[in-house]
């Protein structure tokens, strides 16, 4: 008797193993979504680098490479994400960064059931594999995330070797917008900051974290020799525009009408194409694909 127990015992055992087994297989296949919205451009751009864009059923306004995925329905800018745009496309997955929302829109769609996943949105370049090797693993595709890691950063690679060799390092001053107002530029501990010194630039700007207006009196004394800004509409102008205004026109830039413009998700994004960007940058700056010498 108490064998014929101690056999039932097991085989309830063994069959509770194999069900929770099978429960573990199934909720492992179907870990992978099939349904994704992007709420940042680096992501987005993630998921198309890995071949996985079948899966996209929504962008942000900030997706826009590549440009495939413009066509895709839109939620929004990232920091603006429409609540009800969202849901309407019954995403297994939202993907963002700590900078996407508002908080209000990300509990609504947290309440509503949707999985909500967030990325650093640091602007480093650990910041740039841990977004694609954690994109890779949310898609189940790891090894597809550690080889395009490996592509990325030979390219990085290659590009801090060719910042390296700048002998005179040029003042470059990002700014984000200019106009009737005081120019908005970047400060230390941002994206643009971080992209200037890859490129074996100096940031001209001083005393301040992010961004910020700048006067003109403050604009002259940080002597300039380039200007940065993003080649986008309402974020660039002409060099002839921007140094006829006060300020810029009194700058070191000026003499040589140097502005650099440059794709912005490029630029700032910091996802796949970060290498490229850094070393269109350094050419930019210093002329040349070694770029041995500063002007």
């Amino acid at each position: 008797m108490k064998q014929t127990r101690l056999h039932s015992v097991l085989r309830t055992a063994t069959a509770s193993v194999v069900l929770c087994c099978a429960a573990f297989s199934v909720s492992s296949v179907q870990a992978a979504p099939e349904r994704i919205v992007s709420a940042d451009g680096s992501l987005t751009e993630i998921v198309y680098a890995l071949g996985e864009e079948q899966r996209l059923v929504g962008v942000d306004t900030t997706s826009t490479h590549p440009a495939a995925a413009t066509d895709l329905p839109q939620i929004g800018y990232k920091r603006n994400i429409s609540a009800e745009g969202t849901l309407s496309l019954s995403p297994d997955v939202i993907i963002a960064t700590q900078n996407s929302g508002p908080d209000k829109v990300v509990n609504q769609l947290k309440a509503a059931g949707v999985d909500f996943r967030v990325y650093s949105e640091a602007p480093s370049l650990a910041a740039v594999e841990e977004k694609i090797k954690y994109v890779a693993e949310l898609l189940d595709k790891p090894a597809k995330g550690e080889q395009l890691w490996a592509q990325v950063k030979l390219k990085v690679d290659n590009a801090k070797a060719q910042a390296a060799t700048v002998s005179q390092p040029l003042r470059v001053m990002f700014v984000l917008s200019a106009g009737d107002r005081s120019p908005l530029v970047a400060g230390s501990n941002n994206g643009a900051d971080t992209m200037i010194r890859l490129a074996g630039g100096i940031n001209a700007v001083e005393g301040f974290e992010g961004y910020k207006p700048m006067p003109v009196e403050a604009l002259v004394a940080a002597r300039p020799d380039v200007i940065l800004m993003m080649a986008r509409p309402g974020h660039t102008m002409s060099a002839e525009t921007l140094f006829a205004q006060p300020g810029f026109a009194m700058t070191p830039a000026a003499k040589e009408q140097r502005l650099v413009t440059m794709n912005g998700l490029k630029l700032l994004g910091f996802g796949p194409r970060i290498g490229d960007a850094i070393s269109e940058l350094t050419t930019a700056l210093y002329g040349d694909q070694n770029a041995q010498a500063a002007r």
